[in-house]
């Protein structure tokens, strides 16, 4: 498995597994495969652009996962970490974790000062694989500085 950081020229390859990620588990998601289908790819290429932060997916050899972080709406020092999902025949293999740390890295080359990010209560699994990876909080918003936790 390798891991890649997207930019505007990889909109297919992004569009294809969110679109995928949507269809598979649409409650996951702050959105719908009806509205980002309709997506053009201007559209598509804007989301990959700089300005949005970063966008990695996880590749065996084709996409098997994907997580973005994006500056947060409110909070100008807060990389907010979403769109976190792994194929079910991938999961529990390290996927999940090895995308989340490549936003750490990613925040901390960037110098956030912290990633925040929601969990679905109810998403144990998630959860737990947040907590390890130095995440804290109730309720469904986690968060932990961007600086390495030991």
């Amino acid at each position: 498995m390798r891991l890649r950081r997207l930019g505007p020229d990889d909109w297919v390859t992004w569009r294809d597994i969110r679109l995928t990620a949507l269809g598979s588990e649409p409650e996951a998601f702050g959105s719908t495969l009806a509205l980002e289908g309709g997506y053009d790819e201007a559209r598509w290429r804007e989301l990959l652009s700089a300005e949005r932060g970063v966008k990695v997916v996880a590749e065996d050899p084709e996409p098997v996962g994907l997580v973005a972080g994006v500056p947060h709406d409110v909070h100008s020092d807060v990389l907010y970490l979403y769109s976190m999902w792994v194929k079910p025949g991938f999961r529990r293999r390290g996927v999940g974790e090895a995308l989340v740390r490549d936003v750490l890295a990613w925040a901390r080359e960037h110098g956030w000062a912290r990633v925040q990010l929601r969990v679905f209560e109810g998403n144990e699994t998630a959860r737990r694989l947040y907590e390890r990876l130095g995440f804290a909080g109730e309720g469904e918003i986690m968060d932990r500085p961007s600086a390495p936790v030991s």
